[in-house]
């Protein structure tokens, strides 16, 4: 099927084509409006060394700078931190605290270092900003809570700092994209096939119509229906009145048919020794000798 014949067949279903677009279309809008826009807020948490560990002590001296003490055990602290927020407990606080959006605490993809990043994505860019904040001020809290159970002394205690602070909310329009495009595509699509499924199933009945088959019985021809359907078209009630072809007429009979002797039934009681035209032999009629 090529380009023109799919116009042709739009163009001839359009009865079909156009109230299917408009449901698409009209379905296609409302998704839009049904998902909303969801909005992402992102900061980066860093772990340093506890003040003991960077001033050193007489035997280990320090390096006096918390930026250079990045060693291993730092890593599983963060790891052991993220595990700990996405517990059903630190949801159930957070919660309390007025974070009802979606969040996530992770360590950092493709960090060397104790680095977590924390996530806030919501409907509400305002409210996704305030959770931000609520969710870092949280995640410092569960480190002190975490080592005070383990009772930690202050001066060794692992500390944290917000290396990148949250900014404005961005939008994230790739999942709603990605419905809209599918609702519209499936609409088109649909509308499509419906319209090409009628023109093959009218298509089919007009074919079936103008056919007339060898068995009538095997095609589920009704031979009554197209009697009726005759006397329909020569204006009678009976078919049985339609009008007979005519029997063509008897020629005449040429002047060479009657020398010949071809005179119908009159030549059966002639004597086949006889001439046909006594007028024209030289004999006259009568018994032969």
């Amino acid at each position: 099927m090529d380009l023109a014949e799919v116009v042709r067949v739009i163009r001839k279903r359009w009865y079909v084509m156009v109230p299917l677009l408009l449901l698409t279309i009209a379905l296609t809008v409302g998704v839009d409006r049904a998902i909303p826009t969801k909005y992402q807020a992102t900061s980066e948490l860093s772990l340093l060394a506890s003040q003991s560990a960077t001033a050193g002590t007489e035997k280990v001296p320090g390096t006096g700078n918390a930026f250079l003490n990045f060693d291993s055990s730092l890593n599983e602290t963060a790891d052991f931190l993220a595990r700990r927020l996405g517990s059903t407990d630190a949801a159930n606080d957070l919660a309390k605290l007025g974070v009802t959006e979606t969040y996530s605490v992770a360590l950092a993809a493709a960090a060397q270092g104790p680095f977590l990043t924390l996530t806030v994505t919501g409907p509400k860019p305002e409210h996704v900003l305030t959770s931000m904040n609520t969710l870092t001020n949280y995640t410092v809290q569960q480190l002190a809570a975490v080592q005070e159970q383990a009772a930690v002394k202050p001066v060794d205690m692992i500390r944290s700092m917000v290396i990148v602070p949250p900014g404005p909310p961005a939008a994230q329009n790739k999942t709603k994209t990605q419905d809209v495009l599918g609702v519209a595509i499936g609409g088109l699509v649909i509308s499509f096939l419906v319209t090409f499924v009628v023109e093959n199933v009218l298509a089919s009945r007009r074919r079936r119509r103008r056919r007339v088959p060898f068995g009538a019985d095997d095609d589920g021809f009704d031979a009554e229906a197209d009697v009726d359907f005759a006397a329909v078209e020569t204006g009678r009630d009976d078919p049985d009145e339609r009008p007979q072809a005519s029997t063509p007429a008897a020629a005449p009979q040429t002047a060479a048919s009657r020398w010949y002797g071809m005179d119908g039934g009159a030549d059966l009681d002639r004597d086949p020794f006889e001439p046909a035209h006594p007028e024209l032999s030289s004999r006259a009629p009568g018994a032969r000798d």
